[in-house]
């Protein structure tokens, strides 16, 4: 069966394993407004995170709602201007912000330095990091991995911060549990290129270990049921993206004297919890939202000069996944369907993902 010229994927929001492909309208736009086309995106956890915790307190599935008990899931890639009746904003213009799975996006731009924010009020319940987009340049050798890690790597760039903090204050080593995701091996690589002379270890599942270890980033990768066997030194600071309760509250427990800092981020695991567990031991466990706390960082420092740091930063392990990331391509929402089912299932491997195209 053909597919419309245009169309929107949509999930059913209490079954993901539910999807259709609906027909889309393109209507006449009104003046100030422009149709992106959308390019391409990747698919990673965090996609994931935001269909399955759509309904929670960040609503993710209000961004691009669909029909009754269903929506489109958002993902972060690259879009054209198609059409334009904004006088600043020109056909052909390429962007890089958050899109829904659909073949377009109307979008309601006000320029800023680095792109425009799209003042559609539908979507302003979200940070403003998720209604703003930036200008892209046209593709280069490194485009299709910045359409992977740029957004999630703002993620490990800032938890780097934190722990230059705690270094400071006497850290010397800190535990990192999904040691195989994006942004586990961004920020020890991050943590390593600063110089922070944090010992990291790296917890992860069985089947990754190898994975994990031969990366050659971490001093000493576990897996989840052999955590007695980590040689932590202390002061840690433990750093958890699984979200899930069962491995928060076991590192927890096993290392709680020698915590001094237990931060909270991700969802990467299919059994990942909000809100997060009760009776965590050891210190109060704190929430790390990175859009708010890049918003902060970039408005207390100057977003010129954070954004220039951050992008030298980004492009160093853009070309570092090189040795080790494999970028699969597909096209189509039937494609889409099927990499999304093996994300939300955990089943992608660490070592491979996929970038589509509508």
């Amino acid at each position: 069966m053909s597919q419309p010229d245009r169309w929107d994927l949509v999930f059913q929001r209490d079954d993901l394993t539910v999807s259709e492909i609906r027909g889309a309208s393109s209507p006449r736009l009104q003046p100030g407004e422009v149709r992106l086309a959308v390019e391409k995106f990747g698919l990673t956890a965090n996609n994931a995170t935001y269909a399955r915790f759509g309904d929670s307190d960040i609503p993710f599935w209000n961004a691009f709602p669909g029909p009754d008990g269903y929506g489109r899931v958002p993902v972060w890639g690259y879009a054209r201007v198609e059409e334009s009746r904004h006088p600043e904003i020109g056909v052909g213009t390429r962007y890089f912000g958050y899109l829904p799975m659909s073949t377009h996006h109307v979008v309601a731009p006000q320029v800023t330095p680095r792109g425009f924010a799209d003042t559609t009020p539908q979507r302003h319940f979200l940070h403003p990091w998720y209604w703003h987009f930036e200008r892209a340049e046209e593709p280069d050798a490194l485009d299709d991995r910045r359409a992977l890690i740029h957004p999630v790597y703002p993620a490990a760039y800032n938890l780097a911060d934190m722990l230059a903090r705690q270094a400071g204050l006497g850290a010397r080593s800190v535990l990192i549990t999904s040691a195989s995701s994006k942004v586990a091996i961004g920020l020890v690589e991050e943590a390593a290129a600063r110089g922070l002379g944090l010992s990291a270890i790296g917890i992860t599942s069985e089947r990754n270990a190898a994975f994990v270890g031969g990366l050659g980033l971490y001093d000493t990768v576990v897996s989840y049921e052999d955590l007695a066997s980590a040689p932590v030194t202390e002061p840690a600071v433990f750093v958890d993206l699984t979200g899930e309760a069962t491995w928060r509250l076991a590192v927890a427990e096993r290392f709680a004297d020698k915590l001094v800092n237990t931060t909270l981020i991700g969802f990467t695991h299919p059994g990942a919890q909000v809100p997060p567990p009760p009776g965590l031991r050891g210190p109060a466990a704190e929430v790390f939202f990175t859009p708010a706390v890049e918003w902060q960082v970039a408005e207390e420092e100057g977003p010129e000069n954070y954004y220039a740091r951050y992008a030298r930063s980004e492009r160093r392990f853009l070309a570092s996944t090189t040795s080790w990331l494999t970028i699969e391509h597909a096209q189509g929402p039937e494609a889409i369907v099927d990499v999304f089912g093996d994300v939300l299932a955990g089943k992608q491997p660490p070592d491979v993902s996929y970038v589509l195209r509508p």
